[in-house]
């Protein structure tokens, strides 16, 4: 390990606030499923390019998802359930992708999910949260901006949103942290170590509470970030998943989500 990376790992330490050494205490939430999804079954996925046209040299939406589109996917590139995973595969030109799942999230969850990037040597991989448009509205509202995977549409228009960039390959620094921001605005609010060096061919266990102003992110059953947004907090809202640049295939499996509750004190 390089003196830089080293010193910057220290300092993740002390930014996140957290030892790295424990897995999410949930003894003192009540936990209830509300969604789940192993990828056993075909689902449709609709492809953003099919609700939206060019006006001129302004893009605009035509159409909401259909109801019974499981997942809708934005950007270039692939995105299939097949051997029991959800697998995404920007294309090979300069591309991102992100896929949304079809339900609208309570504020208050607890989010699990299993990703594996299937060998990719390049890239970053990030999960969206609380996502809304800014003013409340769906981000598949008619009224909003397509977004084409563009980034700063996510992080810096239309959208309001919790990002957590939890896997990459593209700096040694980069691959090395865990990177929380609030949106819009690309606010970096909290940072730790990443947990998902090493083999670019296995799977990761990524868990996110969030609670009231309460946020905590798990990678592989130890806590890499805590805070608490000081800031209005987030409410409900879409969660998506977020392949950029350099990523050769993204597997996702056991998507996993349930409303929690305080437990009453008793």
């Amino acid at each position: 390990m390089g003196l830089r990376l080293a010193v910057f790992l220290i300092g993740l330490l002390c930014l996140s606030g957290t030892e790295q050494t424990t897995s999410l205490d949930l003894s003192r939430y009540d936990r209830r499923p509300f969604y789940e999804n192993d990828f056993s079954k075909s689902q449709k996925i609709t492809r953003e390019e099919d609700l939206i046209e060019q006006a001129g040299s302004v893009w605009r939406r035509k159409a909401r998802p259909a109801n019974d589109a499981e997942w809708i996917a934005e950007g270039g590139g692939s995105a299939e359930v097949r051997n029991g995973k959800l697998l995404v595969s920007p294309s090979a030109r300069r591309s991102h992708m992100v896929v949304w799942n079809r339900r609208i999230f309570p504020a208050d969850f607890l989010l699990e999910i299993e990703m594996n990037p299937c060998g990719s040597t390049g890239g970053l991989t990030i999960v969206f949260f609380c996502a809304a448009g800014v003013n409340g509205e769906d981000i598949f509202d008619l009224a909003l901006p397509p977004r084409r995977a563009d980034y700063q549409s996510y992080h810096s228009d239309a959208l309001t949103n919790y990002s957590d960039s939890y896997w990459s390959r593209n700096t040694e620094i980069e691959s090395s942290s865990n990177r929380l921001r609030k949106n819009p605005g690309f606010k970096l609010v909290a940072e730790g170590p990443s947990l998902t060096t090493g083999s670019t061919d296995v799977t990761h266990h990524l868990r996110i509470l969030k609670i009231g102003a309460h946020i905590e992110i798990e990678i592989n059953g130890r806590i890499v970030i805590k805070w608490d947004d000081p800031d209005r907090p987030l409410g409900a809202g879409r969660i998506g998943l977020r392949s950029m640049d350099g990523v050769t295939m993204v597997a996702y499996d056991n998507f996993k989500v349930w409303q929690v509750t305080p437990k009453e004190k008793r």
